[in-house]
């Protein structure tokens, strides 16, 4: 399954992912500036002191609480829209209803998915599958960073994703009934606009073409708290780095997304821990589009080996 999911990425990967970051990084002015954007230079510093591990807010909490701080008018219609739902349907309103939406989004987000089969609704509303290997794709198309240098993009886009099925749905449909929004290439067109966007908001104060910071990456996820259930923070891997490394473990082991940035002598690009599976982590590739696993106890050592990158420089963790 790995093995022809890395023929499949090979075949449909831009050849200017390819390149990657080769050309920048051969001048010397280039790296030093690298260097400097790791501790979020023009950004503010983003190193946190070591902490306990960090706790996530259950679904089930947050649905709870969403409920709890409900009128009672707006608690029956969730109740109605719940009970009207079939069985394949009822996950995702939950899900929509713990990443904070309101009443009047869940009742329109139920009708839009009514009477879907089980697996329209996992194609629109999953772009990723955090327990699955391979390549990801929605409808034969890839799920991948669009240029050289917007790999940090991609796994916050990512991780909403994951926490959100509205968020997923409006990037396969355009949040539209017309069948057409639904295609290939109107699902590239709002993938590419999203990504983009996602750049610019985390390179306010950073060039764009040197890729993001982790403090842009950070800052960016916590404008997301309510849907991803915690707030980030970005914490370097150097010297006592491991207990930041061990909190990542901990996250993608509930499903908790966590974006790690990458490198050989330098950092260079980014992944993001989606899961665990036994002694293994699961992660997605944006350059690839595929989901792969590593070694936990590797990664907790600093040490992988991804797309030809062995060092682990950053993670962006959960902090509650």
């Amino acid at each position: 399954m790995a093995t022809r999911s890395r023929l499949w990425a090979k075949a449909f990967r831009p050849a200017r992912t390819v390149r990657r970051w080769t050309a920048i990084v051969r001048r010397p002015a280039v790296v030093s500036t690298l260097l400097l954007s790791l501790t979020g230079y023009g950004v503010g510093p983003h190193v946190q002191p070591d902490c306990d591990p960090p706790t996530v807010a259950s679904s089930a909490a947050r649905v709870a609480k969403t409920l709890a701080d409900a009128s009672p008018g707006d608690q029956a219609r969730v109740d109605a829209t719940l009970g009207a739902a079939g069985s394949a349907e009822r996950p995702y309103l939950l899900q929509a209803l713990a990443a904070g939406h309101s009443v009047d989004d869940i009742v329109t987000f139920a009708r839009l998915i009514r009477g879907k089969k089980p697996e329209w609704l996992r194609r629109h509303l999953s772009l990723i599958d955090p327990d699955g290997l391979g390549w990801v794709a929605y409808r034969f198309s890839p799920v991948q960073q669009t240029d050289n240098t917007s790999c940090g993009s991609m796994t916050i886009l990512m991780a909403r994703a994951m926490a959100d099925p509205l968020y997923a749905l409006y990037l396969t449909t355009g949040d539209s009934t017309d069948r057409s929004d639904a295609s290939a290439e109107h699902f590239q067109a709002r993938l590419t606009a999203e990504e983009h966007r996602i750049h610019d908001a985390t390179n306010r104060f950073w060039p764009k073409r040197l890729g993001s910071t982790p403090a842009g990456v950070s800052t960016e996820l916590n404008r997301h708290a309510d849907a991803l259930g915690t707030r980030y923070k970005s914490r370097l891997v150097t010297g006592s780095g491991k207990p930041a490394l061990e909190d990542a473990v901990k996250a993608a082991g509930s499903h908790q997304p966590v974006p790690v940035l990458i490198g050989d002598w330098i950092p260079r690009h980014y992944i993001l821990l989606i899961g665990r599976e036994g002694s293994d982590l699961l992660f997605y590739e944006p350059g690839y589009a595929t989901v792969d696993r590593i070694s936990a106890q590797n990664f907790l050592d600093g040490k992988i080996d991804v797309i030809g990158f062995h060092h682990v420089y950053a993670v962006i963790t959960p902090t509650r």
